[in-house]
C-alpha cells in the first residue's frame, strides 16, 4: 500500500500599501457669481477681510497676513513659458483672466491678471502681494460672500489657539518599543507658526541658490529654544544606559523622527506642492508633518549631535529625505552623504523603491535597496560637515544576507515544485497499475496478478521514499521561510 500525498502551499509576507486620493470639485452655490472669477473680494460689512476667488475651481480662499496672501496666491500659479509672457504685450488673453502666472524659467516671478482690464500686476514680495490685494480688491457683503464657497485647502479666517502642551512620542529602535516626553510650549509653537514661510528679495539681488536660503529658514532656531537640546539629551541618556556608540544614538535619533506620524491629510489638501512647510518645532508641537517636516527636524536634531546632514531634494519625485554624512564609497551620487528616509521607517541608508503619496513604502525584494534611479534627479542643500557614520558596511551585510536567504528560498521553492510534479507522475503510475492489478483480480486472471505484484511493490516503495524526502524538503523549507520572515520583520521593524 501507498501512503497519500499532501501538498502544502506557502506564501512569503509581502506589505501592502494603501493609497489616498482627494478629489476637488464645484460648488453649486458659486455658480450664481461666476463673474467675481479671478477678483479679489475685501468683507467690508466684518473687518475688510480678504478672498481670493480662484477662476479655476470658483472657491474662495482667505489671504490673510501678507505673507498668507503672497504664498496662496503663488500656491495657485500657473506655470508660464518666457516666451508665451512676453507674447501677451499689453495685456494677457482672456482665457488668463484672474489666474496668476508663474514665469518658471525666471525664478517663478509672480504676476495676478486683473480680470477686468487683463494686465498683469507684479507679486514680488508679501508687501506687493498685500498691495495689489488692497488696491484691486471688490467690496462684497457677507450674504453675497457667502455664496462662494471656502476651499478644502484655504486657511482658517479664525485659526484655533493651541495651548501648551507635553508632546508624547512613541517609537522603536532595535524593536523595541521606547517613549519621550518632551514639554512645548504654546508660545513658541505660535512664535514659528507666525514666522514667515516665504523668502522674499528684491529683483536683480536674488541669491545664487534660492533654495539654499529658503530651506535655510526652517533650520533657525529661537534664541532661547532649548527644546532640540532638551530632547538630544534624553536621547543621550538612553543610549549611555545601553552602551551604544555614536551610530546607535544617531540611529535612534532617526528612528524618533520616522515614528513621527506622516501628515496624509496635508498632503491630500495640496499632493502637487507643500505650501505650508512646518519649522521643527510645528512638526514636534503637531506631532505630525510630510516629507520635508520631517526632514528639517531630523537635520535639526543631527547637527545637535556634531553629524554632518543635508537635505536631499528629489524633484522628479516631489520627495525629500534626510542626508547623513558618510564615506563617500558609500554615498550617493558620492556625494559624502546616505540617504535617511523620515516619512516611514526604514534602517537608515536603505532608499526606498515606492513612494505613495508622498510617503516611502517598504518591499519585499531585497536587490535595488541602494539603487536612488527611481527616485531621479538628487539635489543637495544646507550641507554642513561633521561626525561620519559608520554603518554602512554592517548594513550592506544585512541586506546581502538578506538577498541570498530570499534567492535561497526560491531555489527551494523550485526544487520542492519539480519533486511535486515527479510525485505526481509516480502516483499515476502506481493508480494505473493498480486499477490494472484489480481487473485481472476480478477476471480471474491469477498470473498475471501476481506476475504484477512485485512491479506495484517496486512503484509504492520508490514513491514513498520519494514522498519522505519530498516531506523533508517541504519541512526545511517552512522553517526557512519563518526565519526569513521574522528576519524580514525585525529589518523594517514591523
Amino acid at each position: 500500500m501507498f501512503k497519500k500525498f499532501f501538498r502544502l502551499n506557502l506564501l512569503f509576507l509581502v506589505a501592502s500599501a494603501v493609497i489616498i486620493g482627494a478629489g476637488f470639485g464645484l460648488a453649486n452655490k458659486a455658480e450664481a457669481v461666476l463673474d467675481l472669477r479671478g477678483r479679489i473680494l475685501l468683507q467690508v460689512e466684518s473687518h475688510g477681510e480678504a478672498w481670493y476667488v480662484n477662476p479655476v475651481n470658483n472657491q474662495r480662499y482667505y489671504l490673510g497676513r501678507p505673507d498668507d496672501a503672497y504664498a496662496i496666491m503663488r500656491s495657485l500659479g500657473l506655470g508660464i513659458s518666457n516666451v508665451d509672457f512676453n507674447s501677451f504685450s499689453t495685456k494677457a488673453p482672456a482665457r488668463l483672466a484672474g489666474r496668476i502666472l508663474l514665469k518658471v524659467q525666471d525664478k517663478g516671478q509672480a504676476y495676478y491678471v486683473d480680470p477686468r482690464e487683463l494686465k498683469l500686476y507684479y507679486l514680488g514680495r508679501p508687501a506687493d502681494a498685500y498691495s495689489v490685494m488692497r488696491t484691486k480688491g471688490l467690496g462684497i457683503s457677507n450674504r453675497d460672500l457667502a455664496t462662494i464657497s471656502i476651499a478644502a485647502t484655504s486657511a482658517p479666517l479664525n485659526p484655533p489657539i493651541i495651548s501648551s502642551q507635553a508632546g508624547q512620542y512613541t517609537f522603536k529602535y532595535q524593536n523595541n518599543d521606547y517613549n519621550l516626553t518632551q514639554p512645548l510650549s504654546a508660545t513658541l509653537y505660535n512664535y514659528y507658526q507666525n514666522l514667515p514661510k516665504v523668502y522674499t528679495y528684491t529683483v536683480g539681488n536674488e541669491p545664487a541658490n534660492l533654495r539654499e536660503v529658503f530651506y535655510g529658514l526652517f533650520l533657525k532656531l529661537k534664541s532661547g529654544d532649548t527644546t532640540f537640546d532638551d530632547i538630544i539629551a534624553k536621547l543621550k541618556k538612553v543610549a549611555i544606559s545601553n552602551n551604544w556608540s555614536d551610530d546607535k544614538l544617531l540611529e535612534f535619533t532617526v528612528a524618533f523622527v520616522q515614528y513621527i506620524p506622516y501628515d496624509q491629510a496635508k498632503v491630500a489638501a495640496n499632493p502637487a506642492i507643500n505650501n505650508n512647510p512646518y519649522f521643527p518645532y510645528e512638526t514636534l508641537y503637531l506631532d505630525k508633518g510630510v516629507c520635508s517636516d520631517k526632514t528639517f527636524l531630523a537635520v535639526v536634531l543631527l547637527r545637535k549631535l556634531g553629524y554632518g546632514a543635508a537635505i536631499l531634494d528629489f524633484p522628479e519625485r516631489n520627495h525629500t529625505a534626510l542626508g547623513v554624512q558618510c564615506p563617500v564609497e558609500y554615498s550617493i551620487n558620492n556625494s559624502g552623504y546616505c540617504y535617511g528616509e523620515t516619512t516611514n521607517y526604514f534602517p537608515l541608508g536603505i532608499i526606498p523603491q515606492s513612494i505613495n503619496n508622498g510617503q516611502a513604502q517598504t518591499a519585499a525584494e531585497f536587490t535595488d535597496l541602494f539603487n536612488t534611479s527611481k527616485l531621479g534627479k538628487i539635489e543637495i542643500y544646507q550641507a554642513t560637515q561633521g561626525k561620519v557614520y559608520q554603518g554602512m558596511p554592517a548594513l550592506k551585510s544585512q541586506v546581502e544576507s538578506l538577498r541570498l536567504a530570499k534567492v535561497d528560498l526560491s531555489l527551494r521553492q523550485t526544487e520542492i515544485n519539480n519533486l511535486a510534479s515527479a510525485l505526481t507522475i509516480k502516483e499515476g503510475n502506481v493508480n494505473t497499475l493498480k486499477v490494472q492489478m484489480d481487473a485481472y483480480y476480478q477476471n480471474g486472471q491469477i498470473a498475471e496478478y501476481n506476475n504484477s505484484v512485485a512491479s506495484y511493490n517496486a512503484l509504492v516503495n520508490q514513491y514513498n521514499a520519494d514522498l519522505l524526502v519530498y516531506s523533508a524538503k517541504i519541512k526545511e523549507y517552512n522553517s526557512k521561510v519563518n526565519e526569513f520572515n521574522s528576519s524580514v520583520k525585525l529589518f523594517y521593524q514591523q
